[in-house]
């Protein structure tokens, strides 16, 4: 293992995340930081980065890399974005870095920013088209990306802070400023002519702007999963927000739940960019990316060019089950049993059987995921884990799903709150428990036969289901299934289970 930090330089805020990095690529957050010190606001007339901005930037670097050392990082990779790339002093800022800090920092041009974001959603969101943009402190990044290939991409001055500049957003706006603002903003997508090509796909947002978007829908909604990343709201719900919040003066905006309120005088100019870019281009919904170039860095890091051939499903599950100490091998035993005996009870004509592939596969690789807490309650600290991991390319009622599946298929009378069950249907809780009978049927096999499984062999009959086991083996099982499962085998798929002898 060894540790990593990466430290990104934004022209809005300065963060520094501390990785541990494992020998199969797996990683976790160890350490993390942020800085407001909006150095866009620090260039001046000249172009020049002035004496209190590069103060606040030496200050804040000095203490990311202590906290660097501190985890014992051996190597920190240092990116910075457009209020150092604008900046004409910037060799100087540079040389002053180095010098003092023995830090090397890559300056990163419009498109490598805008590819990294890419990076970051191609290894954790299941996208093939997409329209993507990344409102930063001085600058936006529009990406254009069909079949995961970006075909567009251009990073323009317009961030949060010269938008807010020009269009202060203080009071409540008019009809006259409302107008203005389109009318400018429209102006500079015109220049854009492969934005026709985006017409009706889907819009992610990375950066602060679109979390805070995607943070305050949440609140209205009173939305009960804590995940941000792949939060998706439709168009007429963005626009819903953001009338209410052109009605409001800058005191009243600092007030908006889920809005933090170091961004309140910053958030009106790219929250109507955003808008606008969803109107002219007719992006049906906005998706909402909790990562962007910090972790496209380490994605690079990590993947390289394997990400194009990288599983970024697989990559997820073996991040999470690395990361809580559990046996690769026998994740993936239960995953194959699970999957044998999903073919014998499942009908192949159902209208669900992709799905519920998909899911059982995921829900059987993460059976195990509460017994790092406990094992007596693996189940409901399972679900807990789940519901609040990154599972790439999964949308947040499938990530609930899978938690749901893996407690049911520990305690079969686990009660979802109430507070879920808004987001799941009736077809989606019965194909939960559906899934965890298989489940749970899987593990009892792996856990009393699991140096002999070759020899389990199952036979399926009309009514009922039989697991034939070597002679000397059927008396440990027998009496070991619980009641429950065998009611539950029966209602969900009209079978009864029966162990013999083979």
């Amino acid at each position: 293992m060894k540790n990593i930090a990466v430290i990104d330089i934004g022209s809005n805020s300065m963060r520094v995340l501390v990785y541990e990095i494992y020998e199969n690529n797996s990683f976790k957050i160890i350490d993390e930081e942020k800085r407001m010190t909006r150095l866009g606001q620090f260039i001046d007339n000249t172009n020049n980065l002035s004496n209190e901005g590069i103060q606040k930037l030496m200050i804040t670097l000095e203490f990311f890399k202590i906290l660097c050392e501190k985890n014992n990082a051996v190597e920190i990779i240092v990116v910075a974005t457009e209020a150092i790339r604008r900046a004409n002093n910037q060799k100087e800022i540079l040389s002053l870095v180095k010098e003092n800090l023995k830090l090397d920092i890559r300056i990163l041009s419009g498109l490598e920013e805008s590819a990294y974001g890419y990076l970051t959603i191609k290894a954790t969101m299941d996208i093939n088209d997409a329209l993507l943009v990344d409102i930063g402190g001085s600058s936006m990044e529009i990406t254009l990306v069909k079949n995961k290939t970006i075909l567009n991409g251009i990073s323009i001055p317009l961030g949060s802070i010269p938008l807010t500049k020009l269009f202060p957003f203080d009071k409540p706006a008019d009809n006259d400023t409302k107008s203005e603002f389109k009318k400018f903003i429209f102006n500079e997508f015109d220049t854009l002519p492969w934005l026709k090509n985006a017409k009706h796909l889907p819009l992610i947002g990375i950066g602060g702007t679109a979390r805070s978007i995607g943070k305050i829908h949440k609140k209205f909604i009173n939305y009960p999963l804590d995940l941000l990343h792949n939060y998706t709201i439709a168009f007429d719900e963005i626009k819903t927000i953001y009338d209410y919040v052109l009605d409001l003066n800058l005191n009243q905006k600092s007030k908006i739940k889920g809005l933090p309120k170091e961004r309140a005088d910053i958030f009106t100019a790219p929250f109507s960019a955003l808008v606008m870019l969803m109107d002219y281009c007719n992006c049906p919904n906005l998706k909402t990316s909790q990562y962007g170039i910090r972790e496209g860095v380490l994605y690079e890091k990590l993947l390289g060019n394997n990400i194009n051939t990288t599983d970024i499903l697989d990559f997820s599950l073996t991040n999470i089950l690395t990361n809580n100490d559990l046996n690769l091998s026998h994740a993936e035993k239960i995953c194959d049993l699970s999957n044998v005996l999903f073919e014998y009870l499942e009908n192949s004509d159902s209208k669900y059987l992709k799905l519920e592939t998909k899911l059982l596969r995921i829900a059987a690789k993460l059976h195990d995921v509460g017994v790092s807490i406990s094992v007596k309650h693996a189940y409901k600290h399972g679900f807990y884990i789940i519901i609040n991991s990154l599972i790439a390319g999964l949308t947040h009622k499938e990530i609930l799903m899978v938690g749901y599946t893996v407690a049911l298929s520990g305690k079969f009378d686990y009660k979802l709150a109430d507070e879920y069950k808004d987001l799941l249907t009736k077809d989606d809780i019965a194909i939960c428990k559906r899934l965890s009978v298989i489940l749970c049927i899987a593990h009892k096999i792996d856990k009393y036969f699991y140096n002999s499984l070759t020899e389990v062999v199952i036979i399926n009959e009309k009514d009922n289901l039989k697991l034939a086991l070597p002679k000397i083996s059927v008396k440990y099982m027998k009496d070991s299934l619980p009641v429950e499962m065998e009611e539950s085998l029966k209602k969900c798929f009209s079978k009864k289970l029966s162990i013999v002898a083979l």
